[in-house]
């Protein structure tokens, strides 16, 4: 189970399609095979869209983030191609002519929270918390759409302090639409609803909604890709890759 059809998983039944995260082993952190298997999976969803996306994952935990064990990470270049491909996978995501239901369980960190926040809806168990860890690691946070969805104070405490919210608390901020104790069955019971729906309507009131947030959106997606790949060369995250590898706490020191 090494390819990566095998660990990002689309499936359909009928007008609903359900992707999967599928590398439990690691709670489903996204390598740049990963990577590269969701930028084609949304080409191929922008082709014959669904009526409805769920998003899942195998448990345990949704997605612990990108995968930091990729020897390549040190090198600036790499970065700047890595995270240009994740964010035009997550715009592809968020704009799909589509609703787009998260069913979320356990952890949700980084790249994982940028997932779940490009779902129109979010579902999540009891179990699950979220984390934007950069900073623990020498790499800028992404903002522009944690700001819309939950506003400047909230995003604010999440990104700067690196804290992890619980399920009741992000049901409250807005970050989870609701706290069940199924999730994956919960999405699928609202993605049959939405079916219901008109399609026209929703694809309509979907794109208007983007229209809403896109311009500070784009701004803030331009930022975070040029100064990841500035992180990328610094003492900073030379020493946490270090770090990482040794199994110690990392000595930042701003440089």
């Amino acid at each position: 189970m090494d390819s990566p059809q095998d660990r990002v998983i689309l499936s359909r039944a009928g007008d609903i399609a359900t992707l999967t995260l599928n590398r439990p082993e690691a709670r489903n952190a996204i390598n740049y095979a990963m990577l590269e298997r969701l930028d084609g999976i949304m080409r191929e969803l922008w082709a014959d869209p669904p009526r409805v996306l769920i998003l899942g994952a195998t448990a345990p935990g949704f997605c612990a983030g990108l995968d930091i064990k990729d020897p390549r990470e040190a090198d600036p270049a790499h970065v700047a191609v890595r995270v240009r491909l994740m964010h035009g996978m997550l715009r592809a995501l968020r704009t799909l002519p589509a609703p787009v239901v998260a069913a979320v369980d356990g952890v949700v960190a980084g790249l994982g929270m940028e997932l779940v926040i490009s779902a129109d809806l979010r579902l999540a168990s009891p179990a699950s918390r979220f984390s934007y860890p950069e900073p623990k690691v020498a790499v800028p946070s992404p903002a522009g759409h944690l700001v819309a969805l939950i506003g400047l104070p909230r995003a604010q405490e999440m990104l700067l302090t690196a804290r992890w919210v619980p399920a009741d608390e992000a049901e409250r901020w807005g970050l989870a639409t609701r706290v069940v104790t199924d999730p994956m069955r919960a999405a699928r019971e609202l993605a049959a609803e939405m079916l219901a729906l008109s399609p026209i309507s929703l694809r309509l009131t979907k794109e208007s909604l983007w229209l809403a947030v896109e311009p500070g959106a784009d701004a803030a997606m331009k930022h975070h890709i040029a100064s990841v790949t500035y992180a990328a060369g610094t003492r900073d995250r030379r020493e946490a890759l270090a770090a990482f590898r040794e199994r110690r706490p990392p000595r930042f020191v701003g440089e």
